[in-house]
């Protein structure tokens, strides 16, 4: 009886389990412009937000670090958008201005929680059609390391190439694209979409556990 009882209870939880990677929690995520009120949901985000340190040293290891860089970021008057999930940022990117007006630098992080849900590309294009339409860039360049294969296929997938000279074997690997061409739309662009800001609703599946000591119903 009891090995039955054990038998049935451990179907129960394969079923919740498949049941959650075929259909997963509903998430809606709001994609749009930071705002000086997302200043401490931001820090939380990195301060839970791994693995630190591997772009280019950031994000910063420490609290004080993270507060510190945030601000200057905020003092230099960079263009930053954040990805919001109910009250918390889930995302966080932001064109660095060069020396050259319409040139500027793309960096992008998704808290681990939730990446692979397609938030970081949809981020990516929204930014990316923000420095089209509204800072007229012609190019923008990022790094990313060598030894990350998503990251790498989620830049090459919106037309990232390794810059003129670049070893696609670099640990960081500088890569550009032209910002705008022939195909607008008005606010809707054929290469990067729908302007910010933008809600997407997307599933993310469920973490299942037995280590609570109860298999969930």
């Amino acid at each position: 009886m009891a090995l039955a009882q054990s038998v049935r209870t451990f179907s129960r939880y394969v079923v919740s389990v498949v049941f959650a990677v075929l259909h997963g929690e509903a998430v809606q995520a709001a994609l749009r412009k930071m705002v000086s009120d997302d200043y401490k949901r931001l820090v939380a985000m990195y301060v839970e937000f791994e693995p630190k340190g591997e772009y280019q040293g950031l994000p910063p290891r420490t609290e004080s670090q993270i507060r510190r860089w945030l601000t200057q970021i905020r003092e230099r008057g960079f263009d930053q958008f954040v990805v919001a999930v109910g009250d918390r940022i889930v995302g966080h990117a932001m064109l660095c201005p060069s020396q050259r007006r319409t040139e500027a630098e793309l960096a992008i992080f998704i808290h681990q929680d939730y990446r692979n849900l397609g938030l970081g590309s949809r981020l990516l294009l929204g930014v990316l059609n923000y420095g089209c339409k509204k800072l007229t860039l012609d190019r923008v360049w990022l790094f990313v390391s060598g030894s990350n294969p998503v990251a790498l296929h989620l830049f090459e997938d919106v037309g990232f190439r390794p810059g003129e000279g670049g070893d696609p074997l670099a640990w960081e690997i500088e890569m550009e694209r032209p910002s705008h061409c022939v195909k607008c739309k008005g606010d809707k662009c054929e290469v990067f979409g729908s302007s910010l800001p933008v809600t997407v609703t997307v599933r993310r599946t469920k973490r299942l556990t037995a280590s609570s000591g109860a298999y969930p119903r």
